[in-house]
């Protein structure tokens, strides 16, 4: 079967797939990949590299990077430039377990904490940069990690403290801090916001590696799924300038790589994702869903996020690409619902269906629900390909399970009360 009848028979059986499921969710073991058919790769080969880590805790060694690899001459997809001029195959690629300075813009909250975590179980020094509003600046303690333990994680990591909001602000502090090997911008959202970080990073000699944090948001309609690199972005989306950045990266000559996540969960969330169903599963409480609930979204877990960017350190393959980042799992709005409630353990939840136009919700009243009104989930094949050593470690149900027993119990959720005058609402016109 070609490559675009898989896409095809994709598109036109996904909705049976995900109703045959206890769950409403389904895993496609090789999701349909409906990019164009990737160009030749050819080999390339990379030189040693030896870097001077100044001002750092942690001093660099002289490492080769992998022997073999693949040029970047396939195409990017939403995020490519109009100039296709030839790039040099040949990276200078960070080594993994070396002794590399990182850089992480925010770090303090969620999936920072992670990459932070795994970039210091790597040998790497990490300096945030931040405003340092929240916990002096330095990431927070994962679940389950000792207070020795994060002790020591934190002797490799120092803030510099700047509002990246102040283009001047943000330069002398990057500058004045040095060179850095390994980039990762986790908080951009305007291309305003990039351009001082790259000519900062530019003026101290540049970068081995910069890895931007975008958005599956970035994508337009479509009515071929699951969605590809490949598919045009949306100049309506409030991501769109994301996609920019990409393209001034790619301007700059700079060995970058975009991720782009659908939705992303697991412990530290601080976005209402899974917590919105959790708070009314564990309370008994009916869970208001727009439309039929047969929407399908999907998932992705914080730690595989980190985890995929952590492997990306050193790969060739990866330059002036993007990738979707996320579960191979995808879920219907209604099995959602019913996988929070196999996570919290307890019954399946009453289902109230009802149509968001019908309903409108006061100014200062909760979100009525946090996924968007429309069939939204990535395949992940690409990221499977070129990085080979990485896939999503959780599927959902796991994934959940650790969300509500190290995040929602551990944070004490359970006791809190939300604020349901949202649901309140659409329960009244459903009666």
């Amino acid at each position: 079967m070609t490559r675009g009848n898989k896409a095809a028979v994709a598109a036109a059986g996904f909705t049976a797939l995900a109703a045959s499921s206890q769950f409403s969710t389904f895993a496609v073991p090789r999701a349909a990949d409906v990019s164009a058919p990737a160009s030749l790769r050819s080999a390339a080969s990379t030189r040693s590299q030896a870097q001077a880590s100044q001002g750092g805790v942690l001093g660099v060694t002289s490492v080769a990077c992998a022997a073999a690899g693949f040029a970047a001459s396939r195409r990017r997809g939403v995020g490519s430039s109009a100039d296709t001029r030839a790039k040099d195959s040949r990276v200078a690629c960070a080594a993994v377990g070396g002794q590399k300075r990182c850089l992480v813009m925010g770090g303090t909250r969620f999936i920072g904490c992670y990459l932070v975590a795994k970039l210091r179980e790597q040998g790497y020094e990490v300096v945030l940069c931040n405003r340092g509003k929240t916990n002096g600046g330095k990431p927070e303690r994962l679940p389950g990690v000792s207070d020795a333990d994060y002790q020591k994680m934190l002797e490799g990591v120092s803030v510099l403290v700047a509002d990246r909001k102040v283009p001047e602000q943000l330069k002398a502090a990057v500058t004045g801090a040095g060179k850095f090997d390994l980039v990762f911008d986790n908080n951009v959202r305007k291309l305003a916001e990039v351009q001082p970080l790259v000519e900062a990073v530019q003026a101290t000699g540049g970068c081995e590696q910069f890895f931007l944090m975008s958005s599956a948001g970035v994508y337009g309609p479509t009515d071929v799924l699951p969605l590809s690199e490949e598919n045009p972005g949306d100049p309506n989306s409030r991501h769109k300038e994301k996609l920019q950045c990409e393209n001034y990266l790619d301007a700059q000559g700079l060995n970058w790589t975009s991720i782009r996540p659908v939705y992303i969960y697991g412990p530290l969330n601080y976005n209402p994702v899974e917590r919105y169903f959790f708070d009314r599963v564990s309370r008994g409480r009916p869970v208001c869903v727009p439309y039929d609930g047969k929407y399908i979204t999907q998932l992705g877990h914080c730690e595989d996020l980190a985890d995929f960017m952590i492997k990306c350190i050193g790969n060739p393959a990866v330059r002036g690409q993007v990738y979707n980042v996320s579960s191979e799992e995808y879920v219907t709005f209604d099995g959602m619902a019913k996988l929070c409630a196999a996570a919290a353990g307890v019954a399946e939840p009453k289902i109230v269906h009802y149509d968001p136009k019908s309903v409108e919700v006061p100014e200062g009243f909760p979100k009525a629900f946090p996924f968007r009104g429309m069939h939204f989930f990535a395949s992940i094949e690409k990221a499977k390909q070129d990085v080979p050593n990485w896939a999503p470690k959780y599927n959902m149900l796991e994934g959940l399970r650790s969300s509500f027993q190290q995040d929602y119990l551990a944070r004490g959720f359970d006791k809190q009360q939300p604020d349901f005058r949202t649901d309140e609402l659409i329960l009244s016109k459903a009666a």
